[in-house]
């Protein structure tokens, strides 16, 4: 082959490359649309499902970062949070929670007396040691049940002075019924129970109860 043919022969390849490059742009480039104003119109992509103009702005967003901006950090990155002004003393001078517990412990009644199926002699006191209130004033809650018909009295002693008192205006306790009574206690007083009569005390359970619990 002669030189010119091969020159030929090189044009003619560059051509038709260049001639399938044009055209391969072009099935692209025709893919293209363009508004009234021949700008290119660029279609929404499938994530773009709301409209721009519903989004924060550039205002919102600066607003928002000048309240982020105040915020501070401790050495451990985490949030630093102001004492607010009405926390105006330690935490730590507050009730812990062993204190509140122990609170509630004193605030439960609490067991001062227990017969169970014993034997009382008549008008003789039941407990050997009088009752005496651990905090006054306080109220003492008796539960009793006897197997005799009986009348119970209170036995109240301050000093050397003892006061008895019938409990449910004087009258029988029936037998085998449980009763109750609560009976107010206060500072320097005693208490001790009598039966007018020998009877078992089925169960006779006494509490003391703080004044400030119903």
């Amino acid at each position: 082959m002669k030189f010119s043919e091969k020159i030929l022969k090189f044009i003619k390849e560059i051509t038709e490359n260049i001639s399938s490059n044009i055209s391969s742009i072009k099935s692209k480039t025709d893919k293209l649309t363009f508004d009234t104003n021949n700008r290119i119109a660029i279609q929404n992509p499938p994530n773009l499902d709301v409209l721009l103009s519903s989004r924060a702005s550039e205002t919102t967003l600066s607003s928002i970062k000048a309240q982020t901006d105040k915020l501070t950090f401790d050495s451990e990155n985490r949030l630093s949070i102001q004492n607010p002004p009405n926390l105006d003393v330690a935490l730590s001078s507050r009730a812990s929670e062993s204190t509140l517990s122990n609170l509630l412990n004193t605030l439960k009644p609490a067991l001062k007396g227990s017969l169970f199926s014993q034997s009382v002699t008549a008008d003789t006191n039941f407990f050997a040691s009088y009752l005496i209130p651990a905090s006054h004033p306080c109220t003492f809650r008796i539960y009793a049940c006897f197997d005799t018909s009986g009348i119970l009295s209170i036995v109240k002693k301050v000093g050397d002075t003892e006061v008895v008192m019938q409990l449910n205006g004087g009258n029988n306790l029936s037998v085998n019924c449980l009763y109750a009574f609560d009976i107010a206690v206060d500072e320097g007083e005693e208490i001790n129970f009598r039966y007018s009569v020998d009877a078992v005390a089925l169960d006779v359970k006494v509490y003391e109860i703080q004044a400030s619990v119903s």
